[in-house]
Parts: structure tokens; sequence; C-alpha cells
């Protein structure tokens, strides 16, 4: 595997083809002991292979065999997922008890918010792909920046100030868009 990876470093997609047939069961084994889904199982098998091409560069064999050093990147992923489900649970719960303190909104309210989401979506839909991709993955997917500076192999702080600009950009064109409405 090591090989593959070299050559997958290189965007070779044949070499990656053989990667992920060979090495689907055994990543798939790895994230299913973490998270004992079937269904989101082969979800994060696959964000694992996206991670193994985006970072095979990375790979070194000095450290360690390819095997080991995709289980890991898999093992990972599949306990970030259990940590993200859990948080996920506890800000619903954590919601939950808001909710019950809270009154229903009345109906300017709702149609309010319902505006302010489109504004923000048709907002978001004009910014330049690499703004929204960042915006999309960090906000909408929870990713971390660390996460995100691996993944597009730039440091924290550049993910950072590239989040910060995005943000400023989206605001400025969301106050644009409903202004328009």
């Amino acid at each position: 595997m090591d090989d593959l990876l070299g050559r997958i470093a290189q965007h070779d997609c044949a070499a990656f083809d053989v990667l992920y047939r060979a090495g689907f069961p055994l990543v798939f084994r790895a994230v299913l002991a973490v998270l004992n889904d079937h269904a989101q199982s082969e979800e994060v098998t696959q964000e694992v292979f996206f991670e193994v091409w985006c970072t095979a560069a990375r790979y070194q064999h000095s450290r360690g065999d390819a095997e080991g050093w995709i289980v890991t990147i898999a093992r990972r992923r599949a306990i970030d997922r259990v940590r993200n489900a859990q948080s996920a649970r506890a800000r619903d719960h954590k919601v939950a008890g808001q909710l019950n303190s809270v009154t229903a909104p009345d109906a300017a309210d709702e149609a309010q918010h319902l505006l302010d989401r489109a504004a923000v979506r048709d907002a978001l839909g004009t910014l330049d792909d690499q703004q929204r991709e960042l915006l999309v993955l960090a906000y909408g997917h929870g990713i971390s920046c660390r996460e995100l500076a691996e993944h597009l192999d730039v440091p924290v702080s550049t993910v950072k100030a590239r989040a910060r600009r995005a943000l400023a950009e989206l605001r400025r064109r969301f106050h644009n868009v409903s202004a328009t409405r």
C-alpha cells in the first residue's frame, strides 16, 4: 500500500481505485467497531478515503506502514463522529429545556426568521467557491479549524484568517440581499 499512497499523492486515480477496493473492508471494520452503526460507518469510511486522497502526500513510511496510517485516520474520524453526536445530543437536550421555558414565537417572528434564512442562503450563494466551501464545512458540518487546515494543507492561522474574511463578506452580502427584499 505504501507505493499506492505515493501514486495517490501524485493524483493517480487508478492507484486510488486499487487502494479503495483493497482497503475498504479494513477501514469499514475499523469504523464500524467504533460506531456500531452500518450506515454511519459507510459514510465515515467515504470521508476517510476522501481524506486519504487529499493528504496522501503527508504519509511518511518512516513513521509506520500505510495500513496503520489509514486505520488511524479511520479511528480518528469515527471517534470524531461519536463526539459530534454526543455534543449534538447535549445541545438538543439543553435547547429542549430552554424551549420548555420559552413561549411560542408569533407569526411575524416566524416570517422574519424564514426571510432571514433565505437571505443568508442567497448571500452564501454569491460567495466564491472557496469561501462558501470553507463556511459550509466549518459552520454547516462543524469541522474544526485544525481539521480544515489539515484538509487544505495550510496553517491553522490561514484557515482562521480566511474564515474571518469569508464571514465578513457573507455579512456584507447578507445586508445587500436583505436590503433588496
